[in-house]
């Protein structure tokens, strides 16, 4: 309540007291005029001789953004600056929203693919071959061509075992990566070593990957040391291809960075001349002319922005507990914040480490008994009220129910079955499931005793409360909800770079993430081991290496990877998404494997009223869809103020 009065008294002195800070108002560079087929700026380039007309900078044939959403008003007008933040040097949460430029990309409504860079595509009669034809006329940021020779050139870094690239886990089959051969400028054809249907997705999925694939070589073979001398090795190379801080390195972004200043605490993009995206009556996006946007770590700053009137549009970085704070200030700081549907299958589940260090907790834990029991010791609907609010559902910890694997009537009964089991908080269950185990005994304390004589003791790694507030909140109600069941549960907090490297070493017991995805075909961790992450860590590094590294699978492990291997050899949408079905049940009959506390948080999207085109309803939880990317928001634009 504290720091509520204390966010609308300085709402007051800011907006109610004095004008709207200047950072709010766009600049006045807006044309009235809606057939106007790119923006005035450029335009006058292209009449003092300093840019090549419309025409001579997009493709053949441009993609056109789609725009089949609730929320779409209408052809925007050109000018204005995009005020916003970012919490993270790396923005990655700019990425998702403008950083997505791929070959193959996700729809908005996550039921499929569309065309991107690549026009069409196709496999051959056994999926061994995949041929990707790029648009003809398309260019870099700078003007360059855009062709083959990017794949192919970003596929050689792969190759090259000076470089730190590793041929990704998609490139695979059988353990054997893919050739790549680029006929001309504009055909990319990768060969495998057998079928591997699931490419197009990859290719797809995140933006990290076309971040990665999409390399400007006319630009950065000057730091290569194949190319340049000068450089011995690829320090300067890799510092130099990062397209969210080197100004210098062309993008095709619909903004290319003009300013990454104080390590990332100022970004300034302005608008790619080149850009390959046009509206429906094919006038050149973005509408927006440039973005501004700084680093706001500090959650209760990001607060006090949006209620100052200062952001534009923000598709992530706030927090759903300060929503009847941003509700209060719609009227005053002149915005609307809207919830995007709620994805999320845990926030968060608990993971209970399959490949455990100690050997004889480890055996405990494949017990399926323990993990029951532990299950029935989470007191979901305290971590609801006390951490969330309310605001959430008590819940198994599963993906997104708008996953398109459970899509029909059929898929939403499962995922129901899977929503409820193991949700269930029963004491009494519980320690009966602990009893049947053997494990009677018990010390001096009344916690039970392991099978070797000690103290049944389990540690959970935990955020600090500073970090993550919810997330330790429930870890205090899990630790009493284990301690009631005979279990010793404590708390540990290490750095955030430390609790994230014991998760990817397999060093923990008990840890903790958010949970959340709409494909498990190419984002499949939470369901099925296949790297060193989350609940699996050791399993999946197997299974990442060829069984070079980590433990081979046994039990469900295998039946998990297995049908996971089915899945990329299968041609068949519908066979695959049966697949991931199977695998479902494994978790229902055979798990659970990460346990479930609570889910389906909306996502808060704040939008200014003199900001347009923008989805009333979407998905932001799960990353690889690379939403709100897919919705095109190079077609979001801003209305002069009046």
């Amino acid at each position: 309540m504290f720091r509520r009065a204390v966010a609308l008294a300085f709402l007051v002195c800011i907006v109610g007291c004095g004008p709207v800070p200047e950072s709010a108002i766009p600049p006045a560079t807006f044309t009235g005029d809606p057939t106007a087929r790119e923006a005035p700026m450029l335009a006058q380039l292209v009449a003092a001789g300093e840019l090549p007309p419309l025409d001579q900078r997009l493709p053949d044939v441009p993609l056109v953004a789609s725009h089949d959403f609730a929320g779409y008003e209408e052809p925007g007008i050109y000018g204005g600056q995009w005020h916003r933040f970012h919490t993270n040097p790396d923005i990655g949460d700019w990425k998702m929203v403008a950083g997505y430029a791929p070959l193959v990309r996700w729809k908005f409504d996550c039921s499929g693919l569309e065309p991107g860079l690549a026009e069409t595509w196709e496999f051959n009669d056994d999926g061994s071959v995949l041929t990707l034809h790029l648009r003809k006329g398309l260019r870099w940021s700078d003007g360059h061509p855009f062709t083959s020779e990017s794949f192919a050139f970003w596929y050689e870094l792969c190759q090259d075992e000076t470089h730190p690239y590793n041929p990704p886990v998609w490139c695979l089959v059988d353990g054997k990566p893919m050739t790549v051969r680029t006929p001309d400028d504009y055909t990319i054809v990768m060969e495998f070593a057998g079928p591997n249907w699931l490419v197009p997705l990859w290719l797809a999925t995140g933006f990290w990957w076309c971040n990665v694939y999409n390399i400007p070589k006319h630009h950065m073979t000057q730091f290569h040391p194949a190319y340049n001398p000068e450089h011995k090795n690829f320090v300067e190379f890799q510092r130099r291809n990062l397209p969210h801080s080197n100004p210098e390195r062309p993008t095709m972004w619909p903004w290319r960075v003009t300013a990454y200043q104080q390590g990332g605490y100022r970004i300034l993009l302005e608008r790619n001349p080149y850009y390959y995206v046009v509206d429906d009556q094919g006038r050149q996006l973005p509408y927006i002319d440039r973005v501004k946007t700084l680093l706001v770590p500090d959650p209760q700053v990001r607060v006090l922005k949006i209620l100052a009137g200062e952001i534009d549009c923000q598709y992530r970085g706030s927090a759903l507990e300060d929503l009847a704070l941003f509700l209060e200030g719609e009227e005053t700081a002149g915005y609307k914040m809207r919830r995007w549907t709620s994805t999320s299958g845990a926030e968060p589940a608990l993971l209970v480490n399959w490949t455990d260090p100690d050997p004889v907790l480890r055996e405990i834990i494949r017990d399926q008994r323990f993990r029951k029991a532990l299950a029935f010791g989470v007191d979901r609907e305290a971590c609801n009220g006390i951490a969330w609010r309310g605001l959430l559902q008590p819940q198994a910890a599963t993906v997104s129910r708008e996953g398109w694997h459970f899509a029909d009537d059929e898929g939403q009964a499962l995922f129901a079955e899977w929503e409820r089991a193991d949700a269930e908080f029963d004491l009494e269950k519980g320690n009966a499931l602990l009893d049947d185990m053997g494990l009677t005994t018990r010390d001096a304390d009344g916690y039970r005793l392991r099978p070797d004589g000690k103290r049944l003791a389990l540690l959970m790694d935990v955020p600090a409360s500073n970090l993550n507030r919810q997330e330790n909140d429930i870890g205090l109600i899990v630790e009493d909800g284990w301690e009631a069941l005979g279990i010793d549960a404590t708390l540990h907090t290490p750095p955030g770079a430390e609790l994230g490297l014991r998760r990817t070493l397999g060093e923990f017991t008990i840890s903790m993430h958010g949970e959340a995805e709409m494909d498990l075909f190419t984002y499949p961790d939470w369901v099925f081991p296949t790297l060193p992450k989350y609940w699996h860590p050791k399993v999946g590094k197997w299974y990442e290496t060829g069984g070079k590294e980590g433990e081979a699978p046994t039990g469900p492990m295998k039946k998990l990877l297995d049908l996971y291997d089915a899945i990329k050899r299968e041609p068949d949408d519908r066979q695959r998404h049966e697949y991931v079905r199977d695998a479902v049940r494994i978790h229902i009959e055979e798990g659970p494997f990460h346990i479930g506390t609570v889910g389906r948080s909306p996502s808060l999207v704040m939008v200014a009223d003199h900001f347009h085109n923008v989805p009333e309803d979407g998905i932001l939880g799960p990353w690889a869809i690379v939403t709100p990317a897919t919705s095109f928001p190079e077609q979001c634009f801003i209305r002069e103020p009046r």
